[in-house]
């Protein structure tokens, strides 16, 4: 809620910018124009910022132009499994922050106790949930996940809690995902042949063991956040060919990307951007925030 509050305020301050600019344009084309700066920046702060933090700076190759014959659909692979990395980095407690660093008088925030409360952003805004995720350090990719989401997703046991691992297990099964050594092979990768290969950790070689009964049982989610990771990445090898690929062909396969159909003084506006340029300017945050906001300094 607090991203999508920002972006709108976004959206907000380059249609203001744009009708100051040029009076006599009608509503639909400042909204439009708006748009299109904004589009720019998400796709500019998630591979000039995000992406080289998840994959490591040279996880992808250059961009090379619009080629229609890439198709930019959305891997199965990817959207059932691979991308769901992001839900071990999970922590129990949502930081709410002051200029000063310190919690605010409300506190900050459990996990478990936020789903679906719109009102904790009504009545002490997103200030404090931005800067507090700017500062908190997420839990690292690996196979454990915080009780919140293992047990309280979404309500208490019984109540309409659920675990989200058992969900996303049976996910990867319902639509049919090759498993973990499969899927390996089939993105140009050595399948493995023991736990030993997945990790050097003894304590996942044996959760691995108990598990399954062979490496080639093992469930592509459960397996991808096994691994040990990439070096300068924050997920394993598997999983960085499966988000490298994608992240390639949606740039690749997209008439709309940004570098393609922009104006140059607009890509070159655009690439100026950052996230952190963005909160600032839209919010009463200042030079507290880092410029790199994904990264705790």
């Amino acid at each position: 809620t607090s991203m999508h509050t920002l972006f709108i305020r976004e959206h907000n301050f380059w249609a203001d910018a744009i009708q100051q600019g040029e009076a006599t344009l009608t509503g639909d084309t400042i909204y439009q124009a708006a748009r299109a700066i904004v589009a720019g920046e998400m796709q500019a702060i998630t591979y000039r910022e995000f992406l080289p933090v998840l994959l490591g700076n040279r996880g992808l190759r250059a961009y090379r132009g619009y080629n229609p014959n890439v198709n930019p659909g959305i891997a199965n692979e990817f959207a059932t499994a691979a991308y769901r990395f992001g839900h071990t980095m999970l922590s129990s407690e949502i930081l709410r922050l002051d200029a000063l660093g310190l919690p605010i008088e409300n506190g900050n925030l459990s996990l478990a106790e936020s789903f679906f409360r719109p009102s904790l952003i009504i009545e002490d805004g997103i200030d404090p949930v931005l800067r507090g995720l700017a500062a908190k350090i997420a839990q690292e990719v690996d196979t454990f996940c915080v009780n919140e989401i293992r047990n309280f997703l979404f309500g208490p046991p019984g109540s309409g809690g659920f675990d989200l691992v058992s969900l996303n297990i049976q996910r990867g099964r319902d639509h049919g995902l090759a498993d973990f050594n499969q899927t390996r092979l089939d993105y140009g990768l050595t399948p493995v042949q023991s736990v030993q290969e997945i990790n050097s950790d003894a304590d996942v070689q044996q959760r691995l063991a108990e598990a399954y009964p062979s490496v080639n049982d093992i469930d592509l989610w459960v397996g991808g956040l096994a691994e040990e990771h990439v070096g300068g990445a924050i997920v394993g090898e598997t999983f960085h060919a499966i988000i490298k690929d994608q992240f390639e062909r949606l740039r690749a396969g997209d008439r709309f990307w940004y570098e393609r159909y922009l104006p140059n003084d607009l890509v070159r506006l655009v690439n100026q951007q950052t996230l952190s340029r963005i909160i600032r300017r839209n919010t009463d945050i200042g030079n507290e925030l880092p410029n790199n906001v994904f990264v705790v300094n």
